[in-house]
Parts: structure tokens; sequence; C-alpha cells
């Protein structure tokens, strides 16, 4: 009698002590969720990720761009940002971001490209061979300054020598940035990423 009840009371004890340490993980979990943009992007850089763009902390507000009423539902971005002269560089930047949004498939529409440029610096006629090329390319107007104090206190500050691709969410927080130097299939793989784990707008 005396071996059953203490075998009992083992048993008992296993169930609660499984029941205190769910309890912990749980408002562990609930303590650690992040709350705001900037508090996920310090919790990804402190985890550690498989993104191969570089994460914008904090995040940087493009929403000066966005549209006063929008009229399609409010999409991932991925932008090419030149404030000079668009080079052969920058050209080959526009043709991979549209090369990407292509290999999107089905998720193609839950996505849409830009262009920022300083517009006094590119010719009628470049401008024209751009749009040719990229259909569907949103081409936008932006001053060196405005775009540097977008950045300014960001990670992705940069002396603007060379363009820039940005990933920006549907709210026009820019989340990833890449240089030239970095391989299109990673900002394609980011992409797929980024879309398969953010809610269906």
């Amino acid at each position: 009698m005396e071996a059953n009840k203490n075998k009992k009371n083992g048993a008992m004890l296993q169930i609660w002590l499984m029941f205190l340490v769910m309890g912990v993980v749980l408002a562990s979990g609930f303590f650690l969720i992040p709350k705001t943009e900037d508090e996920r992007q310090k919790m990804m850089s402190f985890l550690g990720t498989t993104n191969t763009g570089e994460i914008v902390t904090p995040v940087a507000d493009f929403g000066s761009f966005a549209p006063s009423s929008p009229s399609v539902k409010p999409k991932w971005k991925i932008l090419v940002a030149e404030t000079n002269e668009c080079s052969d560089v920058c050209e080959q930047m526009i043709y991979n971001m549209r090369q990407v949004h292509m290999l999107l498939g089905r998720s193609t529409l839950r996505v849409e490209r830009y262009f920022l440029t300083d517009l006094d610096k590119i010719s009628d006629q470049e401008l024209e061979n751009i749009k040719g090329i990229n259909p569907f390319l949103n081409i936008m107007s932006v001053k060196p300054q405005a775009l540097e104090s977008i950045l300014l206190e960001t990670s992705a500050a940069w002396d603007m020598k060379s363009p820039r691709y940005f990933v920006l969410n549907p709210e026009w927080k820019a989340v990833l940035f890449y240089t030239a130097d970095h391989d299109p299939n990673g900002l394609l793989d980011d992409v797929k990423h980024l879309l398969k784990y953010s809610p269906m707008r």
C-alpha cells in the first residue's frame, strides 16, 4: 500500500512539474513577443535570421511616398533608390528587380516595384527606355536630401554614390536593404520568406 501511495504521489508531482514548466514557457513567450516593429527588428538582430539582406534598424519610414488615396490593397514593395544618373549598375538592378518580381509566381500580385530617383538627373530618353523595358514599374522623384533624412538615423544610411535595393512592408516601412553586390537570388529568397509569413491583405 505504501509503495502504491508513493508511486501515486510521484506521478502527481511529475504532472504538476509539467504544468509548471508549460506555464513558465507560455509566460516567457508572452513577454518576449515584440510589441512594435522596432522591437521585432531588435529581436531579429539578436536571434539571427536567414535573410541575405541587411536589416534596417530602426525601420525607415517611406510613407511620404505613399499615395494619398490608394486604390488597391497595400502590398509589399521592392525598390531601387538612385539619386545620381542611372548608370549601367542602376539599370541592371532595375532589371534584376523585375526578374525577382516575375519569379514570385502566384505571389506576384502581392508585390509592387518602385524606382526612386532624382528626375532632374535623368534625360527623358533614358526615362522612356527604363519604362519601356520595365512594365508596371512605378517611378518617383526624390531629392538626395529627402532620402538622406529618411535614412539618417538608421543602419541603411549611406553616401548615395551607388544605388541600393530596399524591401518595404505594406505600411511603407523599409525592413531590408541590399547593395549592388548582393546576389539577386538572395533578394528573391528574402521576399518569398517575408510573403510566406506575412498575412494576406
